[in-house]
């Protein structure tokens, strides 16, 4: 198959950037160079290959695909267990790194791949993290994350519910990325979200319903000066803003790099 034969098709598939992904393929799965790309219709007869662009075409997730996604400052394993990591999650992170003291210990609810906790445990000095999720499959990867940073010494995995009871000790920070997609959003997203899993989307009716519970099971969690930390939707601002308030807590919301609300940190 050449580049230009993977372009074209995936074009007519409807992938909007079908030459940087083709090129992406390319060099993920049949091993060139992204150098040799430049001004070179190259070819390869690779089955994987093919069979990768033919996946691609079908929507499903270029991440998946490869097995792995760069995020943060790190690069990641992720699987059909896991939600891919999105840029805009970088800022959660960023946003978590600026506030955590040395020596903090804090907790990634709803972990999925690990990459929050994981990012954040590896920009950060002699900090240690709990990490929680409902998937044992999705932990798994999580822990092999952590062992492929060599992180595993410093995070401790815990297969359990969010909305069910709170984690052992004081934190300080909580962190979380959980389902906030309304039952209605998640019907008209693009084909890709539905290869990924629909348990680490939707957040009850009004997309809202981990905030709320993490906040009542967390609130006397927190040591002095803590936070809580949470990735939101674009139109969440305010839901998290009246939240806070309900919990004596004062809001702050960071824009993502479109301009968009992205991230609530809540503290007293």
């Amino acid at each position: 198959m050449k580049l230009s034969t993977a372009t074209k098709l995936l074009s007519e598939a409807g992938i909007d950037d079908a030459r940087f992904e083709a090129r992406m393929l390319f060099c993920e799965i049949a091993g060139f160079k992204n150098s040799e790309l430049y001004g070179c219709d190259c070819k390869s007869d690779s089955a994987e290959l093919i069979s990768a662009v033919e996946r691609r075409m079908k929507r499903e997730p270029l991440q998946y695909i490869i097995g792995e996604v760069d995020f943060y400052k790190e690069r990641y394993k992720v699987t059909p267990d896991t939600l891919i990591p999105r840029s805009d999650t970088e800022i959660l992170v960023e946003e978590v790194i600026k506030r955590l003291p040395d020596g903090a210990r804090f907790t990634d609810i709803c972990t999925g791949s690990g990459c929050i906790a994981l990012s954040v445990l590896n920009n950060t000095r002699e900090t240690s993290a709990v990490a929680l999720d409902i998937s044992d499959k999705a932990l798994s990867v999580a822990k092999e994350n952590a062992k492929r940073l060599s992180l595993d010494s410093r995070v401790k995995f815990i297969e359990a519910d969010a909305l069910e009871r709170a984690l052992d000790g004081k934190f300080s920070a909580v962190i979380s990325n959980p389902p906030y997609v309304t039952e209605k959003a998640y019907e008209n997203l693009m084909p890709e979200i539905y290869f990924e899993p629909k348990i680490a989307f939707v957040g009850g009716v009004d997309g809202l319903v981990f905030y709320r519970r993490i906040l009542s099971l967390y609130e006397e969690s927190l040591e002095k000066g803590g936070f809580f930390a949470f990735e939101i939707g674009y139109d969440q601002a305010q839901a998290l803003v009246n939240l806070a308030e309900e919990y004596s807590m004062k809001c702050e919301i960071i824009n993502d790099y479109s301009g968009n609300p992205r991230v609530a940190i809540l503290k007293k």
